[in-house]
Parts: structure tokens; sequence; C-alpha cells
């Protein structure tokens, strides 16, 4: 009897040892794999085209671009245009094409583009929206070499984590198999 209930125990650490690292894994994983943000990151002077790609966009009624909750522009397939004040002084347009998906664009984004950007759309369908975190960064060459750094040895070392784990499980479990052999209880059976 108590060398059955041994190895059970010795079964289950082994059986949890196992998922442990397996989850261990997963979440080294999770951590690294990008975010499913809809965050934009760019640089001054260069172009940013948001593409408000509701998939009922078709039966359009009404459509809202905002900054930071205040109006730039609205359109409504039975009204003109309206452009605010704000979108006429950064300089924002809006596609009116349907094949652009009314995109709003920015030439050559500036600081003072940075903030969050919604689309809001009323079709057939019903309501949408969709935002957007805009962030301008002035150019760095420094920081151009970090990202490219970072992307580089991120991956490397998580592989070599998975690595190490992985040599450390087998030689765990060579040493267990080889010490159920060699135990008394085995040369009893």
């Amino acid at each position: 009897m108590q060398i059955l209930t041994t190895g059970g125990m010795e079964d289950s650490s082994k059986y949890w040892g196992i998922n442990r690292t397996f989850y261990l894994i997963c979440c080294i994983f999770w951590t690294f794999s990008p975010a499913e943000g809809n965050t934009i990151s760019e640089v001054v002077g260069s172009k940013v085209i948001l593409h408000c790609n509701n998939e009922s966009i078709s039966t359009l009624i009404q459509l809202t671009w905002k900054k930071n909750g205040d109006n730039l522009f609205s359109f409504n397939t039975q009204k003109p245009l309206h452009v605010s004040e704000e979108a006429l002084s950064l300089k924002i347009n809006m596609s009116l094409s349907v094949s652009r998906l009314y995109a709003l664009v920015i030439e050559r984004v500036q600081k003072s583009h940075t903030g969050n950007y919604t689309c809001e759309t009323n079709t057939a369908k019903g309501p949408w929206e969709k935002t957007w975190e805009l962030i301008i960064t002035e150019e760095s060459e420094n920081r151009n070499i970090l990202v490219i750094a970072v992307a580089v040895v991120v991956p490397c070392l998580c592989c070599l984590i998975f690595l190490i784990a992985f040599i450390v499980l087998q030689r765990v479990y060579k040493q267990r198999t080889e010490n159920r052999v060699h135990s008394p209880t085995a040369e009893m059976v």
C-alpha cells in the first residue's frame, strides 16, 4: 500500500512539474508577443492614414471623425462635409472616397497631432466606432538602433530560456528515471 502511495506521489509531482513548466513557457511567449492595440507611433514629418474600415460602410448614413472627443469632420450622405476649425488648423484631411474607407489623412504629422482619434459611423446595420492612439515622436537615430537591438535580443532570450528549461526538465526526468531503477522499492517488486 505504501509503495503505491509513494509511486502515485512521484507521478503526480512529475505531472505537475511539466504543467508548471508549460505554463511558464506560455507566459513568457504571451509577455513578449505583440499587443493587439490600436496605438500608432510615427515620426514627425511622416504621413499617417487612418482607415475607418467598418464592414458595413457601403450602407453609410453618417460618419464622424474626432480627436480627443472633439469633432474634426462630420459627413452625412444627405449633407455636405462639415470640417471643424481644429481640422483646418492641424491640416488634417478626410477622404470622401468609399474605396479609401473615408480615411483620415495627415500628410506631414507634427507633435500637435498626438492624441486619440475616433471614427464613428452610423450605418443601416447600426452604430460602430474605432479609436486609435496616435503618438508622434521626434526622429532619433539612437532610438532606431535601440529598437532593432531589442527586436533581436528579446526573441533570442526567449529561445535561450526555453532551451534551458527544456534541458533542465530532461535532466530531472532522466535522474528520476535512474532513481526509480536503482531504488530499494523497485528491487522488491
